[in-house]
């Protein structure tokens, strides 16, 4: 037994496998399929973040981190909030109003919703409407 701690030989599975978790694929793609999907069938919920999806992922915040700026160049929380900037961009096409469309994408106030957006898009989505019933 003591030779085995010495060598780091053990009989034991990694402590990954023995909490029911299974490692993070290793198909970059299949990785980000997999987070766009726990994004989309929870984009309403406000609560969404890091630590959510990392331990949705079974993963912790910091390797989440490491993995998503090697594969994409961005942090958890950039691609969380382009996620919902991106939905929140086609619905307001749809015809949403900016109240219902910060709700669905899961914004907590109509408010916060509209400085995120300007500050990504360059424009308040009231703007953003405007000029899709323009081009139309």
């Amino acid at each position: 037994m003591i030779r085995r701690l010495k060598t780091g030989h053990h009989d034991r599975p990694s402590l990954v496998m023995a909490a029911g978790r299974m490692p993070p694929s290793r198909s970059p793609t299949a990785f980000l399929k997999r987070i766009y999907g726990l994004l989309e069938r929870n984009l309403e919920d406000p609560s969404v973040n890091v630590a959510w999806l990392a331990d949705q992922l079974g993963i912790n915040r910091k390797t989440l981190y490491r993995q998503l700026k090697h594969r994409i160049q961005s942090s958890p929380t950039e691609l969380i909030r382009q996620f919902r900037l991106q939905k929140a961009v086609k619905l307001l096409g749809a015809g949403y109003t900016v109240a219902e469309t910060a709700y669905l994408v899961g914004f907590n106030t109509p408010s916060h919703f509209t400085t995120v957006f300007n500050e990504f898009y360059q424009q308040t989505p009231t703007e953003f409407m405007a000029s899709c019933v323009t081009k139309a």
